[in-house]
């Protein structure tokens, strides 16, 4: 039966996921603004492990089947046909044929469980597969659809850039989640963004109280979160540790997070002698992140851009640590300086050097530094440019246009 409000499809490459926090924050906000919101997963999730903020979502979740061999595919089609989209997928046979199998399959099964819903518009996180679905299934359905760009859907080096023309120029309109990243794509693709809008991933902030930081006792606490890969840069955090040690610095780096360069980080931080100093904790809920950024003195985000050109838009968990408060140090890598301003809502490194990041813990430590005004001033700009629920509102106006000009 239909519902007699129609909804926004969230069409998303796998949900839940558990890095992705940003997506459930917006979903909420939206909820909580009065949109429907349905959910519709390209994957079933592959990690046991989820943040308790997921239970407060009220969207239903469909996955989208990936039909394993020719005898679904062809109960996919008579899935369609029955859904009436059999003059649609010969309109679009084209387009069909031209993408790979995979994505082709999975917007036919989209576009057949979108025919039966009252949806009246698409959006996608990330300019990846999860676009290329929609994209294809919002031609079959009549339905406009819209994205969200990030960085490894920007930078990384498998993107195809005539792929992400199309899709901006298809799109009813397009977001991303910084000034760099805005400018990058407008200089990349001048015609085909006209209708690109700089909308940030936001907090609910209400779930990061802030205090002021308290004064640094003997041991200087440390704290860093992320996955562990190349592009988050904590190969880069250990000896930037090892030079304070070896320096007299008493040193309590914690590092939150799991990911391939596990072991590796481990035999550095063996190699380099830090075991009474630096400790690889493990993954960790949203409330496990608090915790950890209520005990700590300086939070480091040592972000940098990988081999293979993929970068961090803009990390979370560093928007969250200088809403609780937290001195903050990062690098100056896509986006990061629209949060972090050198001097006064934190400290900037260079990235990939180590020595660079001892610098900086040195500085944001030293006494003459004001490590007040700098929390304050994060969790000021915080507030302005990162409520949620103001960057909600943004994407309502946009998604609510199409209505004016139908």
């Amino acid at each position: 039966m239909l519902q007699s409000e129609p909804a926004i499809a969230y069409v998303l490459k796998m949900y839940p996921r558990f890095s992705e926090t940003f997506i459930v924050s917006e979903i909420l906000a939206r909820e909580a603004a009065g949109d429907r919101i349905e959910i519709f997963s390209l994957l079933q999730p592959n990690d046991p492990r989820f943040h308790p903020e997921l239970a407060r979502v009220k969207a239903p979740v469909t996955y989208i089947d990936r039909p394993l061999k020719a005898s679904e595919l062809w109960e996919n089609f008579r899935a369609a046909d029955t859904a009436g989209l059999s003059a649609a997928l010969s309109r679009n046979l084209g387009q069909l044929t031209a993408a790979e199998c995979t994505e082709a399959a999975q917007a036919i099964n989209l576009a057949t469980a979108l025919s039966q819903r009252n949806i009246r518009h698409l959006h996608v996180h990330f300019a990846n597969a999860a676009t290329s679905v929609a994209r294809l299934a919002a031609a079959l359905v009549g339905l406009p659809f819209s994205f969200t760009a990030h960085a490894v859907d920007i930078f990384h080096e498998s993107v195809q850039a005539d792929e992400l023309r199309v899709k901006l120029e298809e799109a009813h309109h397009a977001v991303t989640i910084s000034q760099y990243n805005f400018r990058y794509l407008r200089r990349l693709f001048p015609a085909a963004t006209s209708r690109l809008h700089l909308v940030r991933n936001g907090l609910e902030l209400n779930r990061f109280p802030y205090r002021e930081p308290r004064p640094i006792g003997t041991t200087l606490r440390v704290a860093a979160v992320g996955r562990l890969v190349e592009k988050k840069g904590f190969q880069h955090l250990l000896p930037a540790a090892a030079e304070l040690v070896g320096q007299g610095f008493h040193l309590d780096v914690q590092i939150a997070g799991a990911g391939e360069l596990t072991e590796e980080l481990q035999n550095t931080i063996e190699r380099l002698r830090l075991g009474n100093h630096v400790r690889l904790i493990g993954p960790q809920t949203q409330d496990e992140v608090l915790e950890l950024l209520d005990s700590s003195d300086v939070f480091v985000a040592p972000c940098v851009i990988g081999a293979d050109g993929n970068a961090d838009g803009m990390p979370t968990v560093l928007l969250e640590a200088m809403a609780t408060g937290v001195p903050c140090i990062s690098t100056s890598v896509t986006g990061i300086p629209e949060a972090i301003h050198d001097g006064q809502t934190g400290i900037l490194a260079i990235p990939g050097s180590p020595h660079a990041l001892a610098r900086a813990i040195r500085r944001i430590s030293a006494p003459g530094t004001d490590r007040l005004a700098l929390s304050r001033n994060a969790r000021a700009l915080i507030e302005q440019d990162y409520d949620v629920r103001r960057q909600v509102e943004l994407l309502r106006s946009l998604a609510l246009s199409e209505r004016k000009v139908a």
